[in-house]
């Protein structure tokens, strides 16, 4: 509406201001697809359209169904919502600092977080959590609630990667780059677009020493990646390997990567973690625990938010799916590779014997 007009109708000075941040917000969120996208297109630049898998779509009416959303158009029922988020948490869990707006910031067996922004050095985020789990980290009315249960579905098979894009679609259908929570009144749905990682690699190992080595191998060879400045010889009650199977990956976030050591429905597993994010006030006592495996940079570097160990590469592992090795986590022992021991609670000393440990990306 223009100036003539609103004095055609003799407005207030009050209510035209009004009605100009009202055009103003409007113009802007229909801008936003193009401005923010190409910004953020400028850092991460991985949306090839060839690599991508599919999306995840959560409508924002309850009692939809989430959707898996193929290239070629095929769809997915991911199970009923629910439940969606009224507001974001600020501030994320800890790791949350090392994120980046628009993406997921961490995928789990038992959750997903969305990274909006980062602000006074915390993350806001939202997440995504299946109806039969316990995650401590989203807060009550922050997540998107679906039907399901952790390990499988959207936090199996479907789940994202670490650095995935996250959408807004707003009233007029278009997809808006999540990167401000001011974008989500406008909101009809949220999308998660999950892409192949680039490198295609097949799995990474750490060897389970002081001073080893952890590497990652694809078609070209060995790459090192870190030094290990402690290794783990024991386990511990991390609450969501209740919802994950036997040598698999439960979690992965710019601070971790946690495996589970035990079947379904026991709790038990280690945690793999940059030494950087071991500084963290609650994490410093994890450099003195035996239940951790702690890396540093080859030359010092900060790990912490690097692929492929911490962003962009691992999945929780699926138990559901046979013909595909990805999640899996499998140790040497004497020598030979074989199944992590099954071993569940709070130990000290029951993964002395494992020499390395080997996790499938593909």
């Amino acid at each position: 509406m223009s100036f003539r007009a609103l004095n055609f109708f003799s407005m207030t000075r009050s209510m035209c201001a009004g009605i100009f941040l009202v055009s103003a917000a409007a113009a802007m969120l229909l801008a936003a697809p193009c401005t923010a996208l190409s910004a953020e297109s400028s850092i991460y630049n991985i949306e090839d359209p060839e690599r991508l898998m599919f999306t995840i779509r959560l409508s924002m009416t309850v009692g939809d169904q989430a959707k898996v959303i193929f290239p070629d158009g095929r769809e997915v029922d991911a199970g009923r919502i629910k439940a969606v988020p009224i507001k974001s948490r600020h501030p994320g869990f800890t790791a949350s600092k090392y994120g980046i707006g628009g993406q997921v910031i961490a995928s789990a067996a038992n959750a997903h977080h969305i990274q909006i922004s980062v602000e006074d050095g915390a993350g806001r985020t939202m997440s995504l959590i299946p109806s039969q789990t316990f995650a401590v980290a989203p807060g009550y009315g922050t997540s998107f609630i679906v039907e399901g249960v952790g390990g499988s579905g959207l936090w199996g098979r479907y789940a994202p990667y670490v650095s995935s894009p996250v959408y807004i679609i707003n009233r007029a259908g278009m997809p808006v780059f999540f990167n401000n929570i001011q974008l989500f009144q406008f909101a009809t749905a949220v999308e998660i677009r999950v892409y192949r990682p680039d490198d295609d690699i097949e799995y990474i190992e750490i060897e389970n020493r002081e001073g080893g080595s952890a590497w990652y191998h694809d078609a070209s060879g060995d790459h090192q990646f870190a030094v290990v400045e402690s290794g783990v010889t024991g386990t511990g009650r991390f609450e969501g390997t209740m919802y994950q199977g036997l040598g698999r990956v439960r979690a992965n976030h710019p601070g971790v990567i946690c495996i589970s050591t035990c079947r379904k429905p026991e709790i038990g597993g280690f945690q793999i973690v940059p030494v950087s994010h071991t500084y963290s006030k609650e994490m410093q006592r994890t450099r003195r625990m035996s239940q951790y495996i702690v890396l540093r940079g080859i030359e010092f570097e900060d790990l912490t938010g690097r692929p492929p160990f911490f962003r962009g590469s691992i999945r929780p592992g699926d138990t559901d799916v046979t013909d595909s090795r990805e999640g899996w986590v499998i140790g040497k022992i004497d020598g030979e590779w074989q199944e992590l021991p099954d071993i569940s609670g709070l130990t000290e000393n029951s993964l002395t014997g494992i020499e390395a440990f080997r996790i499938y990306l593909s």
